[in-house]
């Protein structure tokens, strides 16, 4: 029996975040209720002043302590006195109120006040069932034994109580406690598991797209194509990849790229580059897009060097032994979304064709850049420049090898 309850109260527990959470929203409920309290004594103190039996001395403490009690729940709130300390003294507040009504009041006019202001607590604030059932049982125990034990007065009243009444508010009042810490309980797991399914979803979309074109997305659900003035392409080709998927196995050779394209990946983001794609045995990315980069072409440079020496030192200790041709050109591109239903993120324009040229004419395990990156970082890497060459719809075109 004692088992089931404990499983019963356990599915009310809250989580450190969440629980952090409610006792802020708490806070902030409070800072509120403290303002009001503020108000409502100097109101009664004002209002009372001028009524014709005037100020008494019950209704200067009641409204005072109303006042007083404001001032230091508020500067409890504002301060950093624990995430417990305002709750705390809201709940011993509220039984000094609920001790003066009991000693000025009769004992109906003292309940009804107690539950209702209890069922106000219990609606504003996100409290722990299990601690205000215990409080709100506590107290009325509490007072009904005084009373019969004639510390208090109202023995006589209490014969007038219906105990079934009393039964059924208390009821009530439990009811709403864990009715209400269910819903917010179910409405924290729903929420975070839709930010988790949001922050998976756009985890993937930055696998495909800039962060930028996804910021974009999410605001207006379209990203206009942009052009950019200063970039550089790199295209890397695996050239047997074709012979070697005769010799091994097929998940023997694509886990050898995927593995490969791994490392180029850490490459590309170690020098502030971005991958556009990859389409087949053909690793695609740029330099000086979103963002701007001054050094476009020399972290380009860096990356081709970079992949040429992984091939390398792959290819002495693995069986699959790739090779590589890379080709580099620096110039405008525009850049932008291609599909409806699916998104790609592409660079179009001479700059991208002349580096795909630069690839088809590039030897095996060399890099060939055209004249444009020669020009950027000519100065900064061992060229070699080669004979002009007739290049697809440029004519003949000076390039050169980065030995």
């Amino acid at each position: 029996m004692f088992k089931k309850l404990y499983q019963f109260l356990k599915k009310f527990r809250a989580g450190k975040t969440i629980s952090d959470d409610l006792h802020e929203k708490n806070r902030n409920i409070l800072e509120k209720i403290y303002i009001f309290s503020i108000v409502f004594g100097i109101f009664g103190l004002v209002y009372t002043n001028f009524t014709p039996s005037g100020l008494t001395k019950m209704t200067l403490f009641y409204y005072s302590y109303y006042y007083f009690a404001g001032i230091i729940g508020l500067i409890l709130c504002c301060t950093n006195s624990g995430k417990y300390t305002p709750g705390a003294f809201a709940l011993i507040s509220f039984y000094a109120i609920y001790i003066f009504f009991v000693a000025n009041k009769s004992l109906i006019e003292s309940l009804v006040f107690f539950l209702g202001f209890a069922l106000v607590i219990e609606i504003l604030l996100n409290l722990n069932p299990l601690v205000y059932v215990s409080c709100l049982l506590f107290s009325e125990v509490l007072l009904f034994a005084l009373i019969l034990l004639n510390v208090i007065h109202g023995r006589d009243e209490v014969k007038g109580i219906t105990l079934a009444n009393l039964m059924l508010v208390n009821i009530i009042a439990v009811y709403l406690a864990f009715w209400k810490r269910g819903i917010i309980l179910r409405k924290y797991y729903t929420e975070s598991q839709i930010e988790a399914e949001r922050k998976k979803s756009e985890g993937l979309l930055l696998n495909v797209l800039p962060q930028n074109i996804v910021e974009q997305l999410q605001k207006s659900g379209k990203a206009e194509p942009e052009i950019y003035e200063n970039v550089t392409v790199l295209f890397c080709e695996f050239l047997n990849f074709k012979d070697l998927s005769s010799v091994f196995e097929p998940e023997v050779l694509v886990n050898e790229l995927n593995c490969i394209y791994d490392l180029f990946d850490e490459i590309v983001e170690k020098n502030c580059c971005l991958r556009i794609k990859t389409f087949g045995e053909i690793y695609m990315t740029v330099c000086g897009l979103p963002l701007e980069n001054s050094l476009h072409a020399e972290h380009i440079m860096d990356c081709a060097e970079e992949f040429l020496a992984t091939v390398k030192k792959r290819n002495e200790s693995s069986e699959v032994k790739f090779e590589v041709k890379l080709g580099v050109s620096s110039g405008s591109v525009i850049a932008g979304i291609v599909g409806i239903k699916k998104y790609i993120y592409d660079v179009f324009g001479d700059t991208v064709n002349i580096a795909f040229r630069m690839k088809t004419l590039c030897s095996s395990m060399k890099i060939k850049v055209s004249p444009e990156t020669y020009e950027l970082v000519g100065s900064k890497y061992d060229f070699v420049k080669r004979t002009p060459i007739e290049v697809k719809g440029k004519g003949l075109m000076e390039t050169y090898d980065c030995e």
